[in-house]
């Protein structure tokens, strides 16, 4: 100071501290991008596993759709069978009503352990983007109403077969043993207008509705699958360029 050096020394202090503030600033930066690197890598492996799971969605619903005894072949049997019902049946229309299965429940089966997992650990919500994030929820929020619908329509087609046991089911169980002892117990099978014939349309009735409606709404949920899955393949290509 004696010197008159008091400027020299004000002048070096600020630079160190600027040199301090430009290390710590870099540090951070470094830090950052490293993390957002974790983060992108750990979110390409979530969404990778998401990806799988979806393929396993849409080929299960394929399955359901288009395999033997699905819900699109159920249809086109049922709707063979409301036809001859609605002109009354026939003998030479025995072979072909009795050798249909009875209804069953397909249930859908789509799992859901990757958006449970995302879900749980709280790594959903930092996993893209908020409108992908969304379509997440709300694709696999409709998986469960479906299946929640599917198992409630097909309560209700069982419901209105039970009558059919001691009717049509029972005609075809000693149709298949022997066919004039079955029209011998059940003449009512040329009676539109009897009890079992009834029981036997509305359960039809009821089963092609069934049919119609899942056909409907798991085309349209493979579509959503589909696209969602086709979103996140773009998410995994944009954060495998980042990492």
């Amino acid at each position: 100071m004696e010197k008159n050096k008091t400027g020299k020394y004000f002048k070096y202090a600020i630079g160190e501290i600027v040199l301090v503030v430009i290390g710590i600033l870099i540090a951070l930066s470094i830090n950052s991008w490293n993390s957002d690197r974790l983060q992108n890598a750990k979110n390409r492996q979530l969404l990778l596993k998401m990806s799988n799971e979806l393929n396993q969605h849409s080929e299960r619903m394929k399955s359901s759709l288009d395999s033997a005894r699905a819900f699109k072949f159920r249809l086109i049997y049922i709707d063979s069978v409301s036809n001859i019902l609605d002109k009354g049946i026939q003998p030479n229309d025995f072979e072909y009503l009795v050798k249909a299965p009875r209804y069953y429940t397909i249930t859908l089966n789509l799992n859901t352990f990757v958006f449970e997992e995302l879900i749980n650990t709280g790594s959903l919500y930092a996993l893209g983007t908020d409108s992908l994030v969304t379509n997440i929820q709300n694709y696999y929020q409709r998986c469960e109403k479906e299946k929640f619908y599917n198992l409630e329509f097909g309560k209700t087609v069982l419901d209105l077969q039970k009558p059919c046991f001691d009717g049509f089911f029972d005609f075809a169980y000693w149709h298949n043993k022997n066919p004039e002892k079955a029209i011998a117990l059940h003449p009512w099978i040329f009676d539109p207008q009897s009890d079992h014939y009834r029981s036997f349309r509305n359960y039809t009735s009821e089963y092609r509705r069934h049919n119609s409606i899942m056909v409907w709404k798991l085309e349209s949920l493979k579509k959503y699958c589909d696209e969602l899955k086709r979103a996140i393949n773009n998410e995994i290509g944009q954060l495998s360029n980042s990492i």
